[in-house]
């Protein structure tokens, strides 16, 4: 992602891991992990056994939606179970299925994470002066969103990266509606003007 905002960070790229494509990282992929306690929820590096990995891929090659109605009807176990007889089938064709092969798909598969975990590059974060706050920050997420009049299936279906900068669109939105004074107005993305003046100012040094 890049050092500054802009608009094209919330389009996600293409990917397809073991000959599965990817649906754009979202939400509630996010939680399905932290649900099934899978330890690269929250961290795309840490390390993973292998039927982990198969069950991350397979988590993230469907919508939240599809998953979450798998999953409380009882049905996600055949059909996870499926995948991987077909990708088995798919794979043993080609005959690359190798140790090297599984290490580069594990490796695109942090690469997938890395790049859905990102969060827009701001100068500060969306608080309320002089309360501490305690919800969990997929909340905070799914809740602002919610009051800037998105559906819950948009939130928890939607790229994450975007999703976060629309959070931060719109926690700037209600900041300047209610700004009173304009010489005290706080922004909050980190722009390409910024990222100019910060490396001008670094050759000046």
């Amino acid at each position: 992602m890049s050092r500054y905002a802009q608009s094209a960070a919330v389009v996600p790229e293409p990917c397809f891991i073991l000959g599965t494509p990817m649906r754009p990282f979202c939400l509630g992929h996010h939680l399905l992990f932290k649900r099934v306690a899978l330890p690269f929820c929250d961290n795309p590096f840490a390390p993973s056994k292998e039927d982990q990995f198969y069950f991350g891929v397979a988590i993230c090659g469907q919508s939240y939606d599809e998953t979450l109605e798998q999953f409380i009807n009882g049905s996600w176990p055949s059909v996870f179970a499926a995948w991987k007889r077909q990708l088995a089938r798919r794979w043993y064709r080609r005959r690359i299925i190798t140790p090297a092969s599984l290490d580069a798909s594990r490796t695109l598969f942090q690469a997938y994470l890395q790049d859905g975990y990102e969060r827009p590059p701001v100068w500060r974060l969306d608080t309320v002066s002089g309360v501490t706050l305690s919800a969990p920050w997929e909340l905070f997420l799914k809740n602002r969103l919610i009051l800037a009049g998105y559906s819950e299936s948009e939130i928890m279906n939607g790229y994450l990266p975007g999703r976060w900068y629309d959070y931060f669109s719109a926690s700037e939105l209600e900041a300047a509606k209610n700004c009173a004074d304009p010489k005290k107005w706080r922004k909050i993305f980190f722009t390409e003007e910024d990222a100019k003046t910060e490396a001008a100012l670094t050759k000046k040094e």
